[in-house]
């Protein structure tokens, strides 16, 4: 009887899912093939792929229901993870993000994503907690915790994904206007106090640098001496993916053969900055198709979400697409330096196991929201 499910899954989203990492792959190649000491990321990632379709396959089968019932011990799991790192895990690059284990290692703040997802649609799924106080507050502290322990790592890339999930199933579960301006408005607040006080020195020097780099011309890149230092320095990983992207132009230079990339200028080009990559060696072209990709993975899983009037399984399929869509936006504004330059992989296309394992999963619990019809007595959803 579970097996007949599978008939109801939308397997046009899981095909945009599997041609995503299929591309991953090409490009994490691309990025690794002059690096000999990177050489096994190709191998590892094709590895960690299949092993994540095949437990996204997995995860069609059980109700969604189930995921309901576990949603706070997968979110105390994943807050206990993230204050374990400062314990257990390694400093590595300055930051302490991974569980080493052997030949493998673990980021607990790409699993924290959705276990956050998971019980805020737990937490919101009653309609008339959103327009209350505490249904604001509450879900305030359910993401800025975990939010906050990824800042410390320090990793100001995934902290800043929990916020506009918090604001798209906010919005789903009928906060009024007042409180979504609340929600932003803390955010906004948080993100000038965090400059101030928690902020280190290079993530303050990568923002100040952002700002100055509007108002520099071509004569004070190619001339200015303070100018060309500071791009050696602060400024090396996202004026080289600038370049990168921009050298690209319409069709790239093809696979295999950016300069940027063969040529060891662009910094951790498989990881965050693998969209520089797309773009120098696939041009405008391959840009587009990769973000046309993704808009309909997400355009995918929110009409799941409308056609969904079971509130939990309509509120995490929102937290999800908001989730991937935020992060491949902000990926792609990063190597585009239009916003600072941090740290985040692009879902199902950087290298990294943990990563590519969160948003499968991610996504097959999507698909099996929308294999199922849950029957809704309620004018919307459980009032």
């Amino acid at each position: 009887m579970k097996f007949k499910v599978l008939a109801e899954v939308n397997w046009w989203l899981w095909l945009c899912t599997v041609l995503l990492g299929l591309l991953g792959l090409v490009f994490v190649h691309s990025a690794t093939q002059d690096r000999p000491d990177l050489a096994d990321q190709h191998g590892k990632q094709a590895l960690y792929l299949a092993c994540s379709l095949g437990l996204g396959c997995l995860l069609l089968l059980p109700h969604y229901g189930r995921v309901r019932r576990l949603a706070w011990p997968l979110y105390v799991l994943a807050v206990s993870g993230l204050l374990g790192l400062w314990l257990f895990a390694p400093v590595i690059n300055g930051a302490r993000r991974w569980y080493t284990l052997p030949g493998f290692s673990v980021q607990p703040s790409e699993f924290a994503k959705p276990a956050v997802v998971v019980a805020l649609a737990a937490l919101l799924r009653f309609k008339g907690r959103s327009r209350t106080f505490d249904g604001l507050l509450v879900p305030m502290l359910v993401a800025g915790l975990p939010a906050l322990l990824v800042l410390k790592q320090p990793d100001l890339g995934s902290s800043l994904v929990f916020w506009p999930v918090l604001l798209a199933m906010c919005y789903a579960a009928g906060a009024p206007t007042r409180g979504l301006l609340v929600v932003m408005a803390v955010g906004v607040l948080g993100a000038v106090l965090a400059y101030f006080t928690v902020f280190h020195d290079y993530q303050k020097e990568r923002v100040d640098v952002w700002f100055q780099h509007f108002g520099w011309t071509d004569a004070d890149v190619l001339g200015d001496p303070h100018v060309r230092a500071v791009l050696w320095d602060a400024g090396y990983q996202p004026w080289q993916a600038l370049v990168a992207m921009g050298g690209g132009g319409y069709a790239g230079f093809g696979i295999g053969q950016g300069p940027q990339n063969r040529y060891d200028f662009l910094p951790y080009r498989s990881e965050d900055y693998l969209f520089a990559v797309v773009g120098e060696e696939t041009g405008w072209l391959g840009c587009a198709l990769v973000l046309l990709l993704f808009m309909v993975l997400v355009l995918g899983l929110l009409a799941i979400a409308v056609r969904t009037r079971e509130r939990f399984g309509r509120l995490l399929c929102v937290g999800v697409a908001a989730w991937l869509g935020a992060q491949a936006l902000i990926h792609a504004a990063v190597c585009g330096w239009m916003v600072p330059a941090t740290g985040l992989p692009m879902p199902l296309l950087s290298y990294g196991g943990s990563a590519t394992l969160a948003a499968v999963l991610g996504i097959a619990l999507c698909l099996n929201v929308g294999a199922r019809r849950e029957p809704v007595f309620a004018g919307d959803g459980f009032q």
